[in-house]
């Protein structure tokens, strides 16, 4: 009987540190919160687009169309015109530091936390 309660409390103990280990985890890895993309033309031509807003993106690059959607916190390429759809294959980026390109097009992709302008 002394071992089965011992048994019970460690049990206990071990499913309480599990509920507040991937609890802290789920709030703080939100998916796409505070996250950015940082989409790069080349040439020096950028365009930061928030993961906090669902949004299809369609850019004219050279002789492609390349499709961009951010959708739940987290962006990729979709349909793109690109010879090889390499860059769908990327899949859909929601981390710090997750980047896709579409080499064809010379579109680049990185997601990074939001900063202030100020």
């Amino acid at each position: 009987m002394k071992h089965l309660h011992r048994f019970v409390r460690r049990a206990a103990a071990f499913v309480l540190a599990a509920a507040l280990y991937f609890g802290v985890r789920a709030a703080h890895s939100s998916k796409g919160s505070g996250l950015q993309a940082v989409v790069d033309f080349g040439d020096g031509v950028t365009e930061t687009l928030t993961l906090a807003q669902d949004h299809d993106y369609l850019y004219e690059v050279g002789d492609y169309v390349v499709h961009l959607q951010v959708k739940d916190g987290a962006i990729a390429f979709l349909d793109s015109q690109c010879p090889d759809h390499v860059c769908e294959q990327f899949g859909w980026l929601d981390k710090d530091g997750a980047w896709a390109a579409c080499v064809p097009a010379g579109v680049y992709v990185v997601v990074e936390p939001i900063t202030d302008a100020g």
